[in-house]
């Protein structure tokens, strides 16, 4: 459930961004941090940094929490099974290509959706299934357009 959960929040961010996108950030987000994120992507170890490859370039950009919740998740791969490690590298790739403000809408769309009641958190994920069935829907009659307007031999 909460996998689905946050591919829904992070689709959404992508796909539909809120109007807190263009919203301007307070003051004390945009200032830095007097002292520098650790952990470096020089102290990761090589298995850390194996996994975690795709972020090296936002890697400066990072905070210390989230550097710190990167290291967890890139301890964690060597036991998940070979599904979720496919799952994780492909979510990571998609989460490195948002831009910082599409993150910061992902991580706001994920809070809300967090708060609100099970109920409520099912609904929205019949309707993921819903849209993704659409989508899927769409894919393939496109795909299978161009085969039936080809002329017969």
């Amino acid at each position: 459930m909460v996998k689905t959960l946050i591919a829904i929040v992070l689709c959404l961010s992508v796909v539909a961004p809120t109007a807190a996108a263009t919203a301007p950030r307070p003051a004390a987000a945009q200032t830095k941090s007097a002292q520098p994120a650790k952990p470096d992507w020089v102290q990761l170890t090589p298995a850390q940094q194996s996994v975690l490859g795709t972020l090296k370039e936002d890697w400066p950009e990072l905070n210390s929490a989230q550097r710190k919740k990167w290291v967890t998740l890139a301890n964690a791969y060597p036991k998940m099974k070979p599904a979720e490690q496919v799952r994780f590298q492909t979510r990571m790739k998609d989460w490195a290509k948002l831009t910082p403000d599409q993150r910061r809408v992902a991580r706001e769309n994920y809070k809300t959706v967090t708060k609100l009641p099970p109920a409520k958190r099912a609904q929205l994920a019949e309707q993921w299934k819903r849209y993704q069935a659409s989508l899927a829907a769409r894919s393939e009659d496109a795909a299978a357009e161009p085969a039936a307007s080809e002329p017969a031999p």
